[in-house]
């Protein structure tokens, strides 16, 4: 039964590792190189085709990830459901958090930083005497990202659990910062979009006009590629001596219109994706005039300045916000509101004096911290912009590497993130001391509980507060600035 329980354990990664790739090659891949800054490599229109190793290894990258968090999801569920056995459970747990601990300190960064360092003008970059030296320069930024990492101070009472639990501890205390800036960044952009009131609609004549210019790029590039082929079958072709190919001069005009072939070929892809993007523009538009599009955009903007209101109150109220464990978590007064709401359904269980059995402070800390997940997805397309735009790429390929490396890296540290809050909810009934494994008893049944080797969340929720304000102030005077000054121009 042990057996098959481990083989059921690992069959299932590989399955999802399978999915996810194919998931990625089909949609989200192509999705991310929509996001990305056209081409300025010459030869990367005629290239589209063939697959770089970068992708590849980025796809790998996110898949590993992706399979590692749902196989930590899914020992939760198996813990709750009393499924498989302690020991396979804490095993597969252990192991797979470590996979993951080593694909977000390791190994995602090392490849980021083999992508940008990357020359793809030097086709001997992997034959050249300098390779070593540019694998040091490659792994350079990880080794210092990761001694920096070492030095996050931890409070005295971790360093009772495992060297595992205590990176683990030092990777949610980075990721928590992260997650609440980019919390922050999404808050104010969007509240900020509902209350300005400066949305431009495109008309139906503007849509048109660029359809029938696209039009007229796709004629010219039919006729230019139609003459470059009876050129190129019309030119006489050197015979196979060595003189004749001396002696054999290239044509200027065929160089000419190859080059005017592929400058035609990125004009209509960049006015092809304009076309998309003021479509997209008007549905997105006219739904949010609509009643529907109104009542949901402003009620996700009263709650974006909800969240912000509430991260002040508890930085400037700490007192009320430590008088009870529930407070460590990213809670919210909407989120209290709704799960109070959620506790008079009838689908919620009643004890015996008529009272409900939901315990609400922990149920909204769920509800909060789906709400602070939906937050972060909004500002991911801003984030994953700004990733493309910081580093000096010339591919859509390499950009999307780039994104979706950023993207598996997110992933990882929210679901580390979400598991520790989780341990609140769920708290070990027993010291968060896991037994020796090489105590001939072996640890008990009870002992083996999955959050006993995380560390509590009450030594992160501040941490979340101050850089969800300070993500939220950040983005607020940025925006504010960037609108001045487009006054001022205006009124220059």
């Amino acid at each position: 039964m042990t057996a098959q329980q481990v083989f059921l354990v690992v069959a299932s990664g590989g399955f999802l590792f399978i999915s996810c790739r194919i998931f990625l090659q089909k949609k989200l891949y192509k999705d991310l190189q929509q996001l990305a800054p056209q081409d300025t490599l010459p030869g990367s229109a005629q290239s589209s085709s063939i697959q770089p190793w970068h992708s590849t290894l980025a796809q790998t990258c996110f898949s590993l990830c992706f399979s590692e968090c749902t196989i930590l999801f899914c020992m939760v569920m198996c813990q709750g459901l009393d499924w498989l056995e302690p020991r396979i459970r804490l095993l597969s747990w252990q192991t797979t958090l470590f996979l993951l601990l080593f694909t977000i300190l390791l190994l995602v960064p090392i490849s980021f930083s083999l992508i940008l360092t990357y020359r793809p003008d030097n086709p001997g970059f992997m034959q050249s005497r300098a390779l070593p030296i540019r694998v040091a320069v490659a792994l350079a930024p990880v080794a210092l990202f990761v001694f920096a990492l070492s030095y996050i101070p931890l409070p005295a009472e971790l360093f009772l659990y495992s060297p595992l639990t205590a990176v683990t501890a030092r990777l949610v205390t980075l990721g928590t910062t992260v997650l609440g800036l980019l919390s922050g960044l999404g808050a104010v952009s969007g509240a900020w979009g509902i209350f300005s009131q400066s949305r431009s609609i495109p008309s139906a004549s503007s849509i048109a006009s660029a359809e029938n210019a696209l039009e007229r790029v796709k004629n010219d590039l039919r006729d230019r590629s139609r003459d470059l082929d009876d050129y190129v079958s019309s030119k006489p072709q050197p015979d196979g001596s060595w003189l004749s190919r001396m002696s054999f001069k290239r044509n200027g005009l065929e160089s000419s219109i190859q080059q005017e072939v592929i400058g035609l070929q990125a004009l209509g892809e960049q006015m092809s994706l304009r076309v998309v993007a003021l479509k997209r523009n008007r549905i997105a538009a006219e739904y949010a005039e609509s009643l529907t599009g109104k009542t949901v955009t402003w009620s996700w903007a009263v709650y974006c300045v909800c969240r912000v209101c509430s991260s002040a109150f508890n930085i400037l109220s700490p007192t009320v916000s430590n008088s009870s464990s529930s407070s460590a978590s990213y809670g919210d007064i909407v989120a209290h509101i709704l799960a109070w709401l959620f506790s008079f359904l009838p689908l919620s269980a009643a004890g015996d004096e008529g009272e409900s059995k939901i315990d609400i402070p922990s149920l909204s800390k769920q509800i909060s911290l789906c709400l602070v997940g939906v937050i972060i997805l909004c500002s991911l397309r801003l984030v994953l912009r700004g990733v493309t735009k910081a580093f000096p790429v010339t591919s859509r390929k390499t950009s999307a590497s780039l994104m979706l490396l950023t993207l598996a890296q997110l992933m990882g540290i929210y679901l580390l993130s979400t598991l520790v809050q989780l341990r609140t909810t769920f708290p070990p009934t027993v010291s968060t001391v896991i037994g020796d494994p090489q105590d001939p008893q072996g640890p008990s049944d009870d002992s083996m509980n999955l959050f006993a080797t995380l560390p509590e969340y009450s030594l992160f929720g501040g941490l979340f507060d101050w850089s969800f304000l300070i993500g939220a102030v950040g983005c607020a005077v940025a925006r504010w600035a960037r609108s001045s000054f487009e006054r001022d121009d205006l009124d220059m």
